[in-house]
């Protein structure tokens, strides 16, 4: 009996690789993972969307100037292209 159980599931495998050219991988067979919409962030633990990170946008930010030397409660940098409200630049309400 376990003799033919494994000669059917060889068959199945000579066949699917058959099917599947050399170098080219099934679409169909890979793992169809989306993004959470939704979520608790992993820094500030409010359930907002987010990303792949599990961050939120105004934590992502802060995470990634944080990696460049900024600190929390410094004015963002000038090359800083955020769109969040509160990032206290220098030269807003000149």
């Amino acid at each position: 009996m376990a003799d033919a159980v494994k000669q059917i599931e060889e068959l199945q495998r000579k066949t699917l690789d058959k099917d599947v050219p050399e170098g080219s991988e099934d679409l169909k067979r890979l793992s169809q993972k989306e993004p959470p919409s939704r979520g608790l962030c992993r820094r500030c633990g409010e359930n907002k969307p987010v990303n792949r990170l599990m961050l939120c946008y105004p934590c992502w930010v802060k995470t990634n100037l944080e990696e460049r030397g900024w600190r929390e409660g410094q004015s963002h940098p000038e090359w800083c292209e955020c769109t969040l409200g509160d990032h206290g630049r220098r030269s807003d309400g000149n």
